[in-house]
Parts: structure tokens; C-alpha cells; sequence
């Protein structure tokens, strides 16, 4: 059974296999943040958990007293609470955009990650559809993977945060983006050196790649 969080610690409530969890649990390690992991089951979600967070959804993070449960409100909390290194830029247009290609990847209609969503839990038929769509997705960015050290960004940012868990998963998802993405794969590779990456990885993501 899980204790309630201490108010005066940073404590992430994470799934094991779940892509916004994996993005919170990246830029918590990048960032070397002194923080508490606790992995829970969307299927047995813990009391404790339930009453800081109603809408019953992972990540749920708590720090000084304060629940979020939103990914996009979680990493700019941590972006702006923890800044060093930043990950969003100071530019209000470029951050603008950032936040847009976040929305984009994470949350639109189609994106990125409800794509591999019904990937991994979708019938056949949705699944092969879902890969067939990401992969033609990817592919069709491809030039702005290979502009940038990073997406459309000389320095790591929250986009690239999202992306990674993506990249990880490829192969569990049944994609071989093939030699032409290999703008790509050099991407993918940058990321998972970055510091902190592989301290973000639970025992069960290990696997993945």
C-alpha cells in the first residue's frame, strides 16, 4: 500500500510503459531533479493516488503541496521550477512554437502519441492502420530531422523530450523506418545519450530498444 507523499519532496506517480510518463520521467533525470518514482497500474490505481488526482490519469506529479496532472502543464512546471538546462527557449515566438509542435505530437487529433496508443491496444486493423500513419508521418518530416541537431532547435527542447519515448519504442511498435531515415536514427541516437536518458528508463522500457 502507498503512503501519501511527503509535502516537502517531489514524488512522480509513473506507469511503467506509458509514453507521457516516460517524457516526465526524461526530463526529471536530465534535469538531475532530487525526486521520489512510484510506479503505479492504470488498472489498480492506488487510493492514495486517486485522491490527489480525480481524473485518474499517470503522470500525476506532487512537489510542495501541489498535484498537476496534465503533461504539457508537468514539463513546463518543471522547465520553469527546476531551469537549469532550459528546455524551452526565451523567445516567445520560438517558445510559441515549441508549446504548438508539443500540442501536435502529444495531444491533436491523430498525434503522435494516439497513434501509438492504438498501436499497442487497438484491434489489427487499427493497429495497422496507426503504424502505417506514424511511420508515413515520420518519414514525411524527415528533412526536419536532418536540418537540426535537434527538432527544428540547436538545443534539446520539450519537442524532442515527446519525441524520444516514440523513437524508443520502434520496434515494439513494428517499424523500420528503413537506410533512407537515417536522419533518423542519428536523432534518435543523439537523444538517447543525452544525460539523464537511460536513468529514465524503467526495468520493463530497458527492453524496448
Amino acid at each position: 500500500m502507498l503512503s501519501k507523499p511527503n509535502p516537502a519532496s517531489t514524488t512522480l506517480y509513473t506507469a511503467s510503459q506509458e509514453l507521457e510518463s516516460h517524457a516526465v520521467r526524461f526530463i526529471m533525470a536530465h534535469k538531475s531533479i532530487e525526486r521520489e518514482v512510484v510506479e503505479v497500474s492504470f488498472d489498480e490505481m492506488p487510493e492514495e493516488v486517486l485522491e490527489l488526482n480525480p481524473c485518474e490519469s499517470l503522470p500525476t506529479l506532487f512537489d510542495r503541496g501541489m498535484v498537476l496532472y496534465d503533461l504539457s502543464v508537468i514539463m513546463e512546471y518543471l522547465d520553469e521550477r527546476f531551469p537549469f538546462p532550459p528546455l524551452l527557449p526565451v523567445d516567445p515566438i520560438e517558445k510559441a512554437e515549441k508549446r504548438l509542435l508539443v500540442y501536435r505530437f502529444t495531444r491533436a487529433d491523430n498525434c503522435w502519441y494516439k497513434l501509438v496508443n492504438t498501436i499497442l491496444n487497438g484491434n489489427k486493423k487499427q493497429a495497422a492502420a496507426a503504424r502505417k500513419s506514424l511511420n508515413g508521418s515520420l518519414l514525411e518530416l524527415l528533412p526536419l530531422f536532418a536540418h537540426k541537431p535537434y527538432f527544428k532547435s540547436d538545443s534539446m527542447t520539450l519537442v524532442d523530450i515527446c519525441i524520444a519515448p516514440i523513437l524508443w519504442r520502434l520496434d515494439i511498435l513494428g517499424i523500420s523506418l528503413g537506410d533512407k531515415a537515417k536522419p533518423i536514427k542519428d536523432y534518435a541516437n543523439r537523444l538517447f545519450e543525452k544525460e539523464g536518458f537511460h536513468d529514465s528508463l524503467t526495468f520493463a522500457e530497458k527492453d524496448f530498444n
